[in-house]
């Protein structure tokens, strides 16, 4: 017998893993005994929106991702294939585990996924692409979630053929080890796709709010003359954040057309770029705190001129609130809401996009510039 639990929501087929030519046989015992013994006369009906494909380095990634997925599929349906890398197993290369995600529904059920976890050793991880394919659902289409921490190109062909699957494909670059060459890496990709595929960084979504705060509080129209007279931005952030900073910076510079022209590590926590724009030389200096959360904590811009101060500093308050601190501030002292969002639902949100967003594309573009100048 089968222990469901409560509405939302998973239901394992069995806790001892199968071999890969078993997944389909197991998928359909498990609907067959989803439906004896909750159909009651009632309908069970399938949801199924798109293929999510999910690779992880390991099961620690795998473990805290595999979390996620019930949040996900409860917005946008999906069969979801979990490939894991670096498996732990007792015998064999590869192996899986099957279970569904559900929930009760005033007419009856709802089947929101199908879950098929794919477990290979080092030395059979090439395999998973190939497990996928013969997995995914036909006719809808299929989304790549890179949860690896390793940037995307530089895991070669594993990437590569997965990425061959998706129609899109999502990477969060929080946490590279080396952000500089991460981000020319996977800009250099990005830029080779044309127009084949949507690719999306979650850091996007993660400054989303920064992006609007800025483009409302500067406006020229709010702000006359900020923008043109521009010479600084100081930017705090917390630990495995430089590359969301990085591309915050970049969406800066590609909006308000500035060339990159020089830029230098300080020390193992601060660096600094020099931009070009039309008018005047800007610097940006940003210093990562010592401890804190994958965020962005505090953005000064200073427009001073000899004759006249102007300064704003936005200062993040806590997970719901962002704030213009008052005493760094040349403007009024308010407070914005902000409530930063969970990983879950940036992946929901995004699986239902299927359009290239120009304005995320030039801002990676730009945070390639960056990236040159840097390595200079």
């Amino acid at each position: 017998m089968i222990a469901y639990s409560s509405p939302n929501k998973m239901l394992t087929a069995q806790t001892k893993r199968i071999s890969i030519s078993d997944i389909d046989l197991a998928i359909r015992r498990l609907w067959s005994n989803f439906h004896q013994d909750v159909s009651g006369g009632h309908t069970v009906m399938r949801a199924c929106m798109s293929n999510l494909i999910i690779y992880c380095d390991n099961k620690d990634q795998a473990e805290y991702v595999g979390n996620e997925i019930s949040a996900i599929v409860d917005i946008h349906p999906a069969r979801v294939l979990l490939l894991i890398g670096n498996g732990q197993l007792k015998k064999g290369s590869i192996e899986s585990l099957v279970s569904i995600y559900y929930t009760e529904l005033n007419e009856g059920w709802q089947v929101c996924a199908e879950r098929i976890d794919v477990i290979a050793k080092a030395e059979a991880v090439d395999r998973l692409p190939s497990v996928a394919r013969a997995h995914l659902v036909g006719d809808l289409p299929t989304t790549l979630w890179w949860a690896s921490r390793q940037p995307a190109p530089e895991a070669g062909e594993l990437f590569f053929q997965l990425a061959e699957l998706a129609n899109q494909i999502i990477y969060d670059n929080m946490g590279w080890a080396n952000p500089a060459k991460a981000v020319a890496s996977m800009t250099r990709w990005v830029a080779a796709q044309q127009d084949s595929q949507v690719v999306h960084n979650l850091a996007w979504r993660r400054i989303a709010s920064w992006r609007k705060l800025i483009s409302q509080v500067l406006d020229p129209q709010t702000a006359p003359g900020a923008l043109d007279s521009l010479s600084l931005i100081e930017i705090e952030h917390g630990p495995h954040a430089l590359a969301m900073t990085w591309l915050l910076v970049g969406w800066l510079a590609s909006r308000l057309q500035w060339k990159a022209i020089d830029g230098k590590k300080l020390s193992d926590s601060e660096l600094v770029w020099r931009f070009q724009s039309k008018q005047k030389e800007i610097k940006v200096h940003v210093k990562r705190l010592p401890e804190g959360e994958p965020l962005l904590y505090q953005v000064l811009f200073d427009w001073s001129q000899a004759d006249q101060p102007g300064r704003i500093c936005f200062e993040r308050l806590d997970h719901d609130r962002i704030g213009i601190v008052e005493s760094l501030s040349t403007v009024p002292s308010r407070v914005f809401s902000s409530t930063i969002p969970i990983r879950s639902t940036l992946i929901s949100a995004q699986l239902a996009q299927r359009n290239r967003d120009k304005l995320f594309e030039d801002a990676l573009k730009a945070s390639q510039a960056m990236s040159a100048v840097f390595q200079k």
